[in-house]
């Protein structure tokens, strides 16, 4: 008679489940899918580190060159102007009237929004009524010179088109014909400060003054009431007087306002036939004044950190 034996199953030893199979099927694909991914991450940093440094790289070489550049050409610009000062400056003895417009020609196209060349200007004007005795030729040097003038205010003028406002004058002082005309204008021009949260509004209350006419050296002694209004602080008025001609250019020759702003008075026309003078009073934030010009140390601070607010009392 056979002998029947019982099989016990081992301790700890259970059948295996779904997630069991699971495991061994889909724990190499994890490892797998892990590896992968860590592979493309890599390399896709790596990709993003080459391209930065890349650009790193055509940043400096771009900086360089242009720092290059600007290096020859401030080389260039100094000997240019060296040279042309001495010669403009020289006595009689030196270079010929004419010779000498020209070389102020090559000044004004070349330097005009970072130098004041009204000395020049005057100088050579008064140079010319002293040494150039044919009346005609005289006339002639004078205009050229008035001409170059107004070409410097036109170009200084388009340059700080759409960023400044401007309003425009015209005065009669023919006493028969425009008589009793007031020889106050009045405009305003409007601003803004951030102070703190929130944007106040300033208001440039400006007055300008005719005080005296040269309508043989064609300028103008005129008065600028300029108050700035804002809310919940004093006026602030100035009132500067100057005089103007057609050798005062806007971006040299402003007055500077509260929040680096600047306002400037410009003669666009001096007629002494028709007995008019036309004018511009131009107002424009002080990052567009000449490069002469260096903004106030509290200006900086409020653009750097206009949390702390735009203005202080």
């Amino acid at each position: 008679m056979g002998t029947e034996e019982t099989v016990n199953p081992q301790p700890g030893h259970h059948k295996r489940d779904f997630w069991d199979k699971a495991n061994i099927i889909l724990g190499p694909v994890a490892t797998l899918m892990t590896a992968v991914t860590i592979a493309l991450v890599s390399y896709i940093a790596s990709g993003y580190l080459n391209k930065n440094q890349e650009n790193e790289a055509k940043t400096r070489l771009y900086t360089e060159l242009m720092s290059r550049r600007e290096e020859s050409e401030s080389a260039l610009r100094k000997d240019m102007f060296t040279s042309i000062i001495n010669s403009i400056l020289s006595g009689p003895q030196g270079s010929s009237i004419d010779e000498k417009i020209l070389q102020l020609e090559l000044l004004a196209y070349n330097f005009h929004e970072s130098l004041n060349l009204t000395p020049l200007f005057t100088y050579l004007d008064r140079r010319n009524v002293i040494e150039t005795k044919d009346r005609k030729l005289r006339l002639a040097y004078k205009e050229r010179l008035y001409n170059m003038s107004r070409e410097v205010t036109n170009k200084q003028i388009a340059s700080l088109e759409g960023v400044s406002s401007i309003e425009k004058f015209n005065y009669c002082y023919d006493t028969i014909n425009c008589a009793g005309m007031d020889q106050t204008f009045s405009c305003t021009f409007q601003d803004s400060v951030f102070n703190g949260n929130h944007w106040d509004s300033i208001t440039h209350v400006v007055r300008l003054t005719i005080l005296n006419i040269d309508t043989i050296n064609l300028s103008l002694e005129v008065r600028l009431n300029i108050c700035t209004q804002m809310p919940g602080k004093e006026d602030k008025c100035a009132n500067p007087a100057f005089t103007i001609d057609f050798f005062e250019f806007p971006m040299i020759d402003n007055t500077r306002l509260i929040n680096d702003r600047r306002c400037a008075v410009v003669m666009r026309d001096f007629d002494t036939t028709n007995k008019f003078i036309e004018m511009d009073l131009i107002f424009f934030p002080g990052s567009h004044s000449s490069l002469k010009e260096r903004p106030y140390y509290d200006d900086i601070v409020a653009k750097l950190l206009p949390g702390r607010g735009g203005l202080k009392n």
